[in-house]
């Protein structure tokens, strides 16, 4: 174990106080004192945070403007929750949440981005949970009354992105229903269902909408009737004009049927029907009769999974690399899973690889094998193999799959990882905080 001297500054003195850092990797950080370059970025990302801290209070919108979009950038391109959440985390939310409510289109729209990568930055925590609670009264107030189309899809963007974190029992309700008024307006007076003929509005908010059903129960409370009726109308969206609006929709009925929020029965049965003949229809939807190519493929392909899907087959199987190298692979075997790994790689853009490399959220919330890919295999093929090997493992061991204990240990390596890689992340900010020399 190499001990590290730490000198701090309390009431104006110096004082000294030893703490232990690990002998291994870890301690490649440290030679002879100096911080290593990874280290360097850290600090040069944390230096951005405590800038964009002092300029959120400026009086200059165009100052709170740049000021926040230094700050998406870093967080785009992953920091650890330690050094956001330490010093800074409740004063930015807080300024972000100004520029909501008094901003400008622009200001508002960077501070409603803003606000979501901290969400996604800070994950699931104590803090974390405070977020959804400031945030939803604001992104309801846009999506009622803002006649602004960007402005709403941020705000549509911000509040799924806080409930894929966490979001508690009552906040997903009241955050559901404000999301199908979007999507199924009852009121004309109001602005928001003005956006309802808006199909990039429409296609947003039935994809928070669908994914508040894969962090939630909430639904739950909701009568069999309602859950028909919200069935029946997104059936109602596979024949939209918009081949984005039936993406979206059929997203959330296979979501739906697989959560068992609509099951077949008597009640359900022409509505099934309808589901299955037309998704039948779009997945054999022939190139020459559209004119617009736009998600034509990708259209084809989720329709076969989901006709599929309801012939009782499985849910689809996608796999995603860490890194080009061959070590690393996420893989998702629901609808649910596949709905919460779209919406980040979707919401992340170009950062979601460095959020999957620096191992934050999506390890969290996905089970990723950390070990090497056997050969230079597309992962296509790498899924393929994985199939066959716990094929293998289920005949060799009488039958019974090790796939669930397989999973949980995985998960288990996971947390150790995590744990270890916050410990070295405190360590380093604590440092940067507080200075440090060899003893």
């Amino acid at each position: 174990m190499v001990l590290k001297k730490f000198t701090r500054r309390t009431n104006g003195h110096a004082s000294t106080s030893s703490s232990s850092v690990p002998d291994d990797d870890d301690t490649s950080s440290y030679s002879g004192g100096a911080v290593n370059g990874y280290c360097q970025k850290i600090q040069q990302k944390v230096s951005v945070i405590e800038t964009v801290a002092a300029s959120l209070h400026d009086s200059r919108a165009s100052t709170r403007e740049a000021a926040l979009a230094s700050l998406i950038g870093v967080l785009e391109g992953f920091l650890p929750a330690v050094y956001v959440g330490w010093w800074y985390g409740d004063e930015i939310l807080g300024r972000c949440y100004v520029s909501i409510k008094k901003g400008l289109a622009k200001e508002a729209r960077l501070a409603l981005r803003a606000v979501a990568l901290l969400a996604v930055t800070l994950g699931p925590c104590d803090a974390s949970k405070k977020i959804m609670p400031e945030t939803y009264p604001l992104v309801s107030q846009i999506l009622e009354f803002s006649p602004d189309t960007s402005l709403v899809l941020a705000a549509l963007e911000c509040l799924a992105a806080v409930a894929f974190v966490d979001v508690g029992a009552d906040d997903a309700e009241e955050c559901m229903m404000a999301l199908w008024e979007v999507i199924c307006p009852t009121d004309p007076k109001v602005a928001g269902a003005a956006n309802k003929t808006n199909p990039k509005v429409l296609v947003a908010a039935v994809f928070a909408w669908t994914l508040f059903l894969t962090t939630t129960r909430a639904w739950k409370k909701v009568s069999p009737g309602a859950l028909r009726a919200t069935a029946a109308y997104l059936a109602s969206l596979l024949y939209s004009d918009s081949r984005a609006i039936r993406i979206a929709a059929g997203e959330a009925l296979a979501v739906s049927i697989e959560l068992k929020l609509l099951t077949r029965n008597k009640n359900t049965d022409m509505i099934f029907s309808d589901i299955e003949a037309r998704a039948s229809d779009l997945a054999n939807e022939a190139a020459r009769r559209c004119g617009d190519k736009t998600n034509f493929l990708e259209q084809i392909d989720l329709f076969k999974k989901i006709t599929s899907f309801l012939a009782g087959g499985k849910p689809p199987e996608e796999s995603v690399r860490i890194s080009s190298a061959h070590y690393g692979l996420l893989t998702t075997s629901t609808w649910t899973e596949m709905i919460r790994l779209k919406f980040l790689r979707r919401f992340l853009g170009s950062g979601f690889q460095h959020h999957l490399q620096g191992k934050g959220l999506i390890w969290q919330e996905f089970v990723i094998k950390d070990d090497e890919i056997t050969g230079k295999l597309s992962a296509p093929r790498s899924k393929r193999s994985l199939k066959k090997d716990t094929r293998i493992a289920k005949e060799l061991n009488g039958g019974v799959s090790m796939e669930r204990k397989e999973k949980n240990l995985q998960m288990i390596k996971n947390s150790q990882e995590r744990q270890r890689r916050e410990k070295k992340d405190r360590q380093m900010a604590y440092d940067m905080k507080y200075g440090s020399s060899d003893l």
